[in-house]
């Protein structure tokens, strides 16, 4: 989406002008660097999937089946379609090097329509909403000891998670080293409170605390219908084994560390997930379960005795790290987005000293403090919910097009072709079962998702302007780019 089709580039005026603009290869160069290590790479897949969900409501499963096992077996199952899933994308990151993730693999594989309302989606609704989510979930636990008596006021919880937000998007403007050093320890904080748990849950096996899961089939029955829905509510929380395909370009050895990062942290996620669930069951009935606002809080209380404080801190760090995550791979699909002319040029730019997408993060910024004002932000993910995996299942199928339509492209990992396959089938399938299971939330994410087409045609289609309009665009364009110090990525890392 170019303000301009001939644009002025404006990448060498004087105000702007960097050290060695001549030498693209220099240390001087404006360009987002690799930095990215191995550690980094694990921390930020696992910081960006583990968020609330686990210590607040792992019911999703357990409340259509009711059948601890079968729960067990439900999480196991979504944890090893998922690591095939990771396998599929460490295949796509590491053959096609530019970040983006999953948008750049739909432009591709299948050209930029389908790439732009997967981007445009994604944007304005699915990832801020997300993150407003999460910073509201944040706020709640981190006040919780201040009011001890009774819930948080809704303007308490508002005000924490804005701050929230604008602390996390403030610094990733700052620093990518900074941003990946916080992840790395909010990462390891909430595998630690997810670990009090699980030896909380192996001691009170060895105690014989194993009344619930000798009843482990005991419970209302299944059917296919229930049990899809099961896989539906556990593969969610699982979503985020993309978030290092979107920062592709900043990843250190991407042939390399793609598959060991994805494999690895998928395989640690599953591994917690079943025995974190393991743990609750020892000492929580599935009705207590189902029952409960925040499962992990309620064990703490029955478990920890004066130590129960743990959990809301616990979930506070997760959180914290799940916006953190969420703003450092998230800004950059739209980064690639628009510097592949889909977006306003603005976006495409970094500043010219902390090499960060600072326009990018700062729109996002606004849009996420935007939603979070709205208290049923869970609503509208709701509504494009179901869409998400629709394009999860596409990237999949165009891993396989890939394949045929480019044979000879590198690829220094490649998954045997039944796993690509398989999954794209069951992906696909979790968006039509989803369609069955909330068709008012499927038309309204479908109209939201055709709301693209217009923009589309505005500012991709719609080459011949009026001349005011373009001048206007331009004129705003270069002021911003001025106000923010920002510039156009001068080499592609890629």
């Amino acid at each position: 989406m170019s303000e301009s089709d001939d644009q002025i580039d404006v990448r060498h005026r004087p105000s702007l002008e960097k050290i060695n603009d001549d030498d693209e290869g220099s240390e001087d160069a404006v360009a987002m660097k690799r930095q990215l290590s191995l550690f980094n790479s694990i921390t930020l897949i696992i910081g960006s999937i583990i968020g609330s969900g686990i210590f607040i409501s792992p019911k999703g499963v357990l409340g259509v089946q009711w059948f601890c096992w079968w729960c067990l077996i439900v999480w196991s199952l979504c944890g090893v379609i998922a690591t095939m899933g990771g396998m599929c994308y460490a295949e796509l990151g590491s053959s096609i090097r530019k970040g983006g993730g999953e948008y750049t693999y739909l432009n591709e594989a299948f050209g930029e329509i389908l790439a732009f309302l997967m981007l445009w989606v994604n944007f304005v609704i699915v990832t801020p909403g997300n993150t407003a989510i999460i910073a509201q979930t944040f706020a709640t636990y981190a006040i919780v000891p201040f009011y001890a008596d009774c819930d948080p006021p809704p303007w308490a919880i508002t005000l924490v998670a804005e701050a929230c937000i604008v602390l996390v998007f403030a610094y990733n403007c700052y620093s990518v080293r900074g941003s990946t050093a916080v992840q790395d320890v909010f990462t390891v904080a909430k595998v630690g409170g997810l670990m009090i748990i699980i030896v909380g849950g192996i001691v009170f096996l060895f105690m014989g605390y194993t009344e619930y899961l000798e009843d482990a089939f005991k419970g209302p029955g299944t059917n296919v219908f229930r049990l899809s829905l099961a896989f539906y509510n556990g593969l969610f929380a699982y979503v985020g084994w993309a978030s290092m395909n979107n920062m592709a370009e900043e990843i250190v050895n991407p042939r390399r560390n793609f598959p060991i990062a994805a494999i690895s942290s998928m395989t640690i996620i599953t591994v917690i997930y079943v025995m974190t669930n393991i743990a609750y069951f020892t000492i929580l009935s599935p009705q207590e379960m189902l029952a409960s606002d925040a499962v992990a809080i309620t064990w703490g209380e029955l478990a920890l005795g004066p130590l129960a404080w743990l959990m809301p801190v616990a979930v506070a760090m997760s959180t914290f790290g799940a916006v953190n995550g969420t703003a450092l791979s998230s800004s950059r699909y739209v980064f690639v987005g628009a510097r592949d002319r889909l977006l306003p040029t603005l976006l495409s730019m970094i500043h010219i000293n902390y090499l960060t997408p600072l326009p990018t993060l700062i729109a996002m910024m606004l849009i996420t403090g935007l939603l979070c004002l709205y208290q049923d932000t869970s609503s509208l993910i709701n509504y494009t919910g179901f869409s998400y995996w629709l394009f999860v299942g596409i990237v999949t199928t165009g891993l396989m097009w890939l394949r045929y339509k480019r044979p000879h492209m590198e690829r220094p990992f490649k998954v045997p072709i039944i796993i690509p396959d398989s999954i794209h089938t069951y992906l696909l399938f979790l968006g039509f079962i989803s369609i069955f299971a909330a068709p008012f939330e499927a038309v309204i994410g479908t109209i939201i998702i055709l709301t693209g087409i217009p923009i589309y045609f505005y500012g991709v289609v719609w080459k011949n302007k009026p001349t005011w309009l373009r001048r206007f665009l331009d004129g705003s364009l270069e002021f911003l780019q001025r106000l923010m110090f920002v510039v156009q990525q001068e080499k592609a890392t890629y």
